[in-house]
């Protein structure tokens, strides 16, 4: 092959790179358009309920410990959209939740229940667990808001929680979402709790 031919393959392939990253570039900045113009539209929730949560036990075998316990998904007007009910690896349950900001506008998102052997253990231990995501972004619309809010607000809600959840792969987070993680440990058997945020942003775990 002679060198102008080589040339010839290699400008062409430059020229590809450089329009697939154009096209990932406005595909970004669309995306974050997007985002904001959603941030600014839904109404944002001061004080909401999540989760409730009811721990049935601990176990030990041959193959580890496990902890079994049953988690429903509330929507903000208080009524049940999915029911979790399983056993998890480990000896304490924790909960992740995801929170997406723009511009000063603040949205949670629950995320994912795991087992932790440690009540105290780093990011870098936690593996595997329930993703929620599934369990409340539903045909194009986010369920957490509630069948009393507008198709509209579901969808636009929709947008952020898929950002926040990490579903856009190929869309880079730029310091907009933050986890954070609740323990469950100190929680008591058959007893019934709730998981939700008060209106200065505290996520908390109480009795019901």
């Amino acid at each position: 092959m002679s060198e102008k031919n080589n040339n010839t393959i290699k400008e062409f392939l430059i020229t590809i790179l450089c329009m697939l990253i154009f096209a990932w570039v406005v595909f970004v900045f669309a995306t974050f358009i997007s985002l904001y113009g959603a941030a600014s539209r839904v109404k944002q929730t001061n004080q909401q309920e999540f989760l409730r949560v009811r721990i049935y036990g601990s176990s030990s075998s041959l193959d580890g410990n496990t902890i079994s316990a049953s988690f429903s998904i509330v929507d903000k007007a208080g009524n049940e959209i999915a029911v979790i009910e399983r056993s998890w690896s480990g000896n304490y349950l924790a909960v992740d939740f995801e929170e997406a900001a723009f511009k000063g506008n603040y949205f949670l998102f629950p995320s994912r229940i795991y087992g932790k052997e440690r009540i105290l253990e780093t990011r870098k231990d936690r593996k595997g667990g329930t993703s929620l995501e599934k369990y409340y972004d539903d045909n194009g619309q986010c369920l957490l808001l509630g069948y009393n809010s507008t198709l509209y607000d579901r969808q636009e809600l929709y947008k952020i929680s898929r950002f926040a959840n990490k579903k856009l792969l190929v869309v880079p987070m730029f310091g907009h979402t933050t986890t954070y993680s609740v323990d469950l440990s100190n929680c008591k058997n058959d007893i019934y709790y709730s998981i939700e945020i008060l209106s200065d942003g505290q996520i908390v775990v109480r009795e019901i």
